[in-house]
């Protein structure tokens, strides 16, 4: 069995004797320095330079000059100990030439509260839930930043991160402050969002512009709270009793996450209407090296969000030819309008008129038709691959990196394919899905669930049977192994219609 060079410091005593030498008995307590001591063994390993090491220490402790040094000088003994003692390996890892556009490494969660910033969000609920939290934690370590002003210079900024009692306030304040104008969300994960439904619906109702950003988990119940699913997209498309518009949106990886999440509250401001992003454990929690990200491709959009009204009665919910009606922020000068759960007028006035209920419920979902008209075709679904190929993956969300890596697999092994990832899952852009299709004569679907959640709404929107399916529900990310031989499988003419994949960790 493989034991790591700096456990055989600690067990030969190696480390004590170095305690000794360096005068600082802190420094035996190993347990707090381990890490810093793998990646100096592993740098030795590899045969690459220190110094980045130190620089890094230097970086993360600049606080705390002590502490630094500790880390620095316990670092440099376990990498010079094992050049000097462990027999080197064919492994050399050689520096990596820096890109122009820049590199960095980043987590799914930190991706999205960066957009966040970006995307001109202000105001953030949650209440504590795995794996949602990481997002607004970070958030809160990060609620003070710099913003380039109107006039090109740098400017303070700053959001608030509000912890609430529970999920039920969580979503009610998010709501209350985009009422007064704030772009705002909330994060939840499966149990919280349970909680979220009937807010979600009040949400809905009166045409608030508010995002839940929904980190999908294995369920249900409190199920595997630290594990991956994608099992909460058809509750994300059907949460909250009666009928109402919602937006719900995927995005694929990392990158996509931060550019995406200021699409959403583009589409909750232009649209007024609630958007659930959703994005799930195995993508919220993995490191990517991603390109550094390009401001200038996130653009803000607040729809008709007027800052002025002096002209007549101001009609919150009047009726207009898109279903959208002007809005204004709470406190807006000459404007007077009533929210309320119950049905109502243009005012806002609660009403059980009949010609008043039909009205308002198509105006309501006129703008999910709307949404349809205007969203860009590549915010819809995207396509890889050959666009020739009889064989076609359909797919959303984190899938997304192993069904590309098995493509290239496949390639070399000379089959055809082409994936389909489907952003906007709704409303579900029929159309262009099935333009992606094309000829295709096999329609494969691969997601995290038992019963194919995806895959019945791709059945039911465009009409059409799907050939196989490629499915995983123990709570862990596809391996490009697994997705590969399923795949192969299918070319081979050797596979079930359902394959259940399960390989563990």
């Amino acid at each position: 069995m493989f034991v790591p060079s700096y456990v055989k410091l600690y067990k030969t005593g190696e480390l004590k004797r170095r305690v000794e030498i360096l005068g600082d008995p802190r420094i035996a307590r190993m347990d707090v320095m381990i890490n810093v001591m793998a990646v100096a063994s592993s740098f030795a390993l590899l045969q690459y330079d220190f110094a980045p090491i130190e620089r890094a220490i230097n970086y993360v402790f600049k606080a705390k000059e002590k502490v630094a040094k500790l880390n620095i000088e316990a670092a440099k003994y376990v990498y010079k100990y094992v050049l000097e003692n462990f027999e080197r390996t064919s492994y050399k890892l050689e520096p990596v030439s820096k890109s122009e556009d820049g590199r960095i490494i980043i987590q799914g969660y930190q991706a999205s509260a960066l957009g966040k910033i970006a995307g001109g969000c202000r105001f953030q609920s949650y209440y504590p839930i795995t794996p949602a939290s990481d997002e607004s934690v970070y958030l809160e370590d990060n609620a003070v930043f710099e913003i380039i002003g109107e006039n090109g210079e740098l400017e303070k900024g700053s959001i608030v991160v509000v912890q609430t009692e529970d999920e039920i306030a969580a979503i009610a304040m998010a709501i209350g402050a985009g009422l007064a104008g704030v772009r705002a969300s909330t994060a939840t994960s499966g149990p919280g969002f349970s909680l979220m439904a009937e807010g979600l619906g009040w949400a809905g109702m009166n045409e608030v512009p508010v995002v839940v950003t929904l980190y999908q988990r294995g369920g249900p119940s409190t199920g595997l709270p630290t594990r991956h699913s994608q099992e909460d997209l058809l509750f994300a498309v059907y949460a909250g009793h009666g009928e109402f518009p919602r937006i719900v949106y995927a995005s694929g990886d990392v990158e996509e996450v931060f550019y995406d999440v200021a699409k959403v509250f583009n589409f909750a401001e232009r649209y007024q209407t609630p958007v659930i992003h959703l994005i799930d454990k195995g993508m919220a929690n993995s490191i990517m090296t991603v390109k550094k990200f390009d401001l200038s491709k996130v653009k803000i959009d607040r729809g008709e969000l007027v800052e002025t009204f002096v002209d007549g009665v101001y009609k919150r919910f009047k009726f207009t030819e898109t279903g959208v009606s002007p809005r204004v922020k709470l406190g807006t000068e000459n404007v007077v309008f009533w929210n309320t759960g119950d049905e109502h007028d243009e005012l806002g006035h609660i009403t059980e008129d009949h010609e008043v209920r039909t009205m308002m419920v198509d105006k309501r979902m006129k703008k999910l038709e709307l949404a349809l008209q205007e969203i860009d075709d590549e915010d819809k679904a995207l396509f890889y691959g050959d666009d020739d190929a009889d064989y076609v993956v359909l797919s959303w969300g984190s899938t997304k990196g192993v069904i590309l890596d098995a493509m290239d697999m496949l390639k070399k092994d000379g089959y055809k394919l082409k994936f389909v990832q489907v952003k906007l899952l709704h409303p579900f852009p029929s159309d262009r899905v099935s333009e992606l299709i094309g000829d295709a004569r096999f329609l494969i679907d691969i997601e995290h669930n038992k019963t194919a959640q995806f895959g019945s709404i791709v059945k039911r929107e465009i009409l059409r049977d799907i050939d196989y399916y490629i499915l995983k529900y123990n709570g862990r990310p596809m391996s490009l192994s697994e997705v590969y031989m399923a795949l192969k499988l299918i070319f081979e003419n050797k596979a079930n219609k359902i394959q259940v994949l399960n390989n563990g960790d």
